[in-house]
C-alpha cells in the first residue's frame, strides 16, 4: 500500500488513542489497525476500528473524533512521514513509541508536568520523547517542534501545534535544527476546515455505538482485573483469544514475560474447552500440570473466581479437572513403591531446593580442594569452579546430574564418558571433566542413600517405567487424559517432561497446551524447542502465540529487568530476553509512581513489615489480594 506523506490529529483524538486499553499493545487487533496508520497505511475503516473518523486529502489524512465539532481553536499533532519513519523498529516498539509521544502531547497542551523520559531543552523550541527504556548504546527518541507555525498562520489557526518530524538514534543537528513546514501546512489546513467535522448524522451515531460497545478504558488495564470481571473473555487480546480457542486436543504453546497473562490464558482455555465439549453432549478429562504445591492453589483459586465470572457457567464442569503438580503425578503412579517421607519434599519446588543445597555443600567442600585437581581436570572447568558463585556452580551441576548423568547415562560413569551432551552447561572439556563431575554426583548420591530419601529425577524416571509398560498401554484409553496443560514449563527439566505424553488417551495425538517464559527458563538451561518436542511427543506442528505486553509490573520495575537481563552472566550466551520488547501498558498516574524505601533493623522484621505494607496498599488501591505481589530476592526464603 502507497504510503501518505502526513498524518494530522486533534487533541480529543489523541485522549482517544491513550485511553483505550487495546491500543496499548501489539497483541490487540485493534493496534494492528493503528500501527497501520502511524505508518501511513492506514484507511477509513482502520480508523473507525480505533474510534475515530479519517478526513483523506490528496498526500496525507487526520483523525477527529466522530463527535467531535469545528473549532475555531484547536491543539493539534502532526507527523511528518516524509521525515520521520516507525519502521526502523518493531511493531510492538511502534506501538510503544505511539503512545508515549501521545500521552507527552496531551501533557504539553494540558500544561502537565512531565516524566523523566520526555525533556524539553532550554531556550528551544523542540521536545524530545524517549519512548523506550534508556539502556547502552544511543537511545531511540522522537523529536517534535513545538513552534511549527509561522506567526502568521498562528494567529489564522490558534492554538498549541506540534510537529513530529524525526525519529531514531541520531539527534539531528540540535536545538537550532531546521524542519520542514511543507505538511505541516497542508494538515494544519484540514484540521481547522470545516468541511472536516461535517458528518453524516446516521453514520455518527453508527461509529459512536461501536466505539462505546469495545471501550474497555472504564477498567483496570492489568492482566489481574480479569479476576472477577464479568465475561473475561472480552478483558482478553485477540493473541491470547487465538491461543485460547486453538482446539484444546491439538499442541499449542503461549510465550511471554512474568506478567503477561500466560496462565490465566491456560485456565480460561480449559474453561472455554470444558463448555464447548459440554454442548456437544460429551465429557473430558483435562490435567492442569503446576510446578510447585502454591502454584496447583494458586489455579484452583483462578479456576473457583473465574468459573464464577462466566454467565451461566455449569461449576459440575471443574470436576473434569485434575491440578497437579508433575510429582503428584508420578507419586500416583509409584504410591506401592515410594512412600511421601521418601521425597526429599512433598512440594516439587522445596524439593528442587533441597536437592539444590545438598549441592552447594558438596560445591563448597571441592572449592576447598580445588587447587589439588588443578592438573586433573581443564582450565576451563577449573575456572569455572573457581570463580563462580556456589549456588550458580549448584544450579548447573543441578542441571547435569539430572539431564545427562541419570537422563541420558543411567547413572553409568563409562555411559556418562560417551554421551552426547547438550551444546550449553557446564564448561566440560574432556573425559577427565567428566569424571570429576560424576564424583560429584557420587557424593550427592551418598548423602540421598544415608536420608533414604529421592529426588524429583528419581521419581521421574521411576514413573517412567511405569508408564512405558504394556499395563499402562492397556489402561491409558481409559485412564488417560484428553488433554493436558503445563504452566511454567521452563521449571522442568527433560526427565519431568519426558513424562507428559505418555498420560495421554491417545498416542497418536499431542494434546499438550503449555506456557513458557525463556527469560525465567532455569529448569534446564540447555533444552531448545526442538529437544522439548521430542520430550513430550508433539509431532506435528504446534500453535505458538508469543506474548509480548508486560501488565504485572510498572514501568519502573520492568526497566530494572530490562536492566538485570540485558547484563547477565556470560554463561547465557543463548539467553532470550523478553523484556527487551515489553511496552508499556500503564496510565500516567501510575507511571509517576516512585518506590519507597524503608530502613528495618532486623530480618524477622522485615518479613512483617513486609506484610503489613501489602495490607495497607491491598487496602488502599481496593484491591484482591492476587493483585498484591511481595517479592523475594532470596529463594529460600520464599
Amino acid at each position: 500500500m502507497k504510503s501518505v506523506d502526513y498524518l494530522g490529529m486533534t487533541e480529543d483524538a489523541a485522549k482517544t488513542i491513550i485511553s483505550n486499553r487495546e491500543l496499548q499493545s501489539y497483541d490487540f487487533e485493534r493496534a494492528q489497525d493503528l500501527v497501520s496508520i502511524f505508518l501511513g497505511e492506514g484507511n477509513k475503516k482502520s480508523a473507525e476500528s480505533l474510534g475515530l473518523e479519517m478526513v483523506e486529502s490528496k498526500s496525507g489524512y487526520i483523525l477527529v473524533t466522530p463527535e467531535e465539532k469545528f473549532s475555531s481553536e484547536k491543539n493539534t499533532l502532526t507527523i511528518d512521514f516524509e521525515c520521520l519513519d516507525f519502521r526502523i523498529v518493531n511493531h510492538n516498539l511502534i506501538v510503544a513509541a505511539i503512545q508515549k509521544t501521545l500521552r507527552f502531547c496531551v501533557k504539553y497542551w494540558g500544561n502537565l508536568n512531565f516524566n523523566n523520559n520526555e525533556y524539553i531543552p532550554p531556550s528551544s523550541s523542540k521536545a524530545i520523547v524517549f519512548p523506550f527504556p534508556m539502556n547502552s548504546g544511543a537511545p531511540y527518541r522522537i523529536t517534535l517542534e513545538r513552534q511549527p507555525s509561522e506567526k502568521r498562520m498562528s494567529r489564522r489557526f490558534p492554538g498549541k501545534h506540534l510537529l513530529a518530524y524525526r525519529f531514531g538514534t541520531n539527534g539531528g543537528d540540535g536545538t537550532k535544527e531546521e524542519y520542514p513546514s511543507t505538511n505541516f501546512n497542508k494538515a494544519i489546513e484540514i484540521l481547522f476546515s470545516h468541511e472536516s467535522y461535517q458528518k453524516n448524522k446516521d453514520e455518527e451515531k453508527r461509529l459512536q455505538t461501536s466505539f462505546i460497545t469495545a471501550d474497555l478504558t472504564e477498567e483496570k488495564v492489568d492482566t489481574s482485573s480479569i479476576l472477577g470481571f464479568s465475561d473475561p473473555f472480552k478483558k482478553l487480546s485477540s493473541k491470547q483469544l487465538t491461543f485460547i480457542k486453538t482446539v484444546y486436543n491439538e499442541p499449542a504453546r503461549i510465550e511471554g514475560p512474568a506478567g503477561s497473562g500466560k496462565t490465566i490464558c491456560m485456565v480460561l482455555k480449559i474453561l472455554y474447552w470444558l463448555n464447548e465439549v459440554n454442548k456437544q453432549g460429551k465429557k473430558v478429562k483435562f490435567l492442569f500440570i503446576a510446578p510447585s504445591t502454591e502454584m496447583v492453589n494458586n489455579v484452583h483459586y483462578f479456576f473457583e473466581v473465574l468459573n464464577g465470572s462466566i454467565e451461566s457457567y455449569d461449576e459440575n464442569l471443574l470436576e473434569q479437572v485434575e491440578i497437579k503438580t508433575l510429582q503428584d503425578v508420578c507419586t500416583q503412579f509409584l504410591k506401592q513403591d515410594i512412600h511421601e517421607t521418601e521425597l526429599l519434599d512433598e512440594d516439587t519446588f522445596e524439593s528442587k531446593n533441597i536437592q539444590l543445597l545438598h549441592l552447594v555443600e558438596i560445591v563448597s567442600d571441592e572449592k576447598n580442594t580445588l587447587e589439588q585437581k588443578k592438573g586433573f581436570i581443564s582450565s576451563e572447568l577449573y575456572k569455572f569452579i573457581n570463580d563462580e558463585d556456589e549456588f550458580h556452580i549448584a544450579d548447573m551441576l543441578r542441571h547435569e546430574i539430572s539431564v545427562v548423568i541419570k537422563g541420558r547415562s543411567d547413572e553409568n560413569l563409562d555411559s556418562y564418558k560417551d554421551v552426547k551432551r547438550p551444546s550449553y552447561g557446564l564448561p566440560i572439556q574432556n573425559k577427565n571433566d567428566r569424571s570429576f563431575i560424576f564424583d560429584i554426583f557420587n557424593k550427592y548420591s551418598d548423602i540421598l542413600n544415608n536420608l533414604s530419601q529421592f529426588d524429583v529425577d528419581d521419581v521421574a524416571i521411576s514413573a517412567l517405567s511405569k508408564l512405558d509398560s504394556p499395563i499402562w498401554r492397556r489402561r491409558r484409553k481409559n485412564d488417560g487424559f484428553d488433554a493436558i496443560f503445563i504452566d511454567e514449563v521452563h521449571l522442568f527439566n527433560m526427565n519431568e517432561l519426558s513424562l507428559v505424553h505418555y498420560l495421554t488417551k491417545d498416542s497418536s495425538l499431542s494434546p499438550i497446551s503449555y506456557a513458557i517464559d525463556l527469560a525465567q527458563a532455569l529448569g534446564d538451561v540447555a533444552w531448545n524447542d526442538v529437544d522439548f518436542n521430542n520430550s513430550v511427543g508433539i509431532k506435528n506442528e504446534t500453535e505458538q502465540v508469543k506474548l509480548n505486553a508486560v501488565f504485572r509490573s510498572s514501568p519502573l520495575i520492568t526497566d530494572l529487568a530490562f536492566s538485570i537481563t540485558s547484563h547477565g552472566a556470560n554463561i547465557f550466551t543463548n539467553f532470550d530476553n523478553p523484556i527487551s520488547e515489553a511496552p508499556y501498558v500503564y496510565n500516567d498516574q501510575l507511571e509517576d509512581e516512585h518506590p519507597k524505601y524503608y530502613l528495618i533493623d532486623s530480618s524477622s522484621n522485615i518479613y512483617s513489615k513486609a506484610f503489613e505494607l501489602a495490607d495497607t496498599i491491598r487496602d488502599k488501591l481496593g484491591a484482591r489480594k492476587h493483585q498484591v505481589a511481595i517479592i523475594f530476592f532470596d529463594r529460600f526464603t520464599y
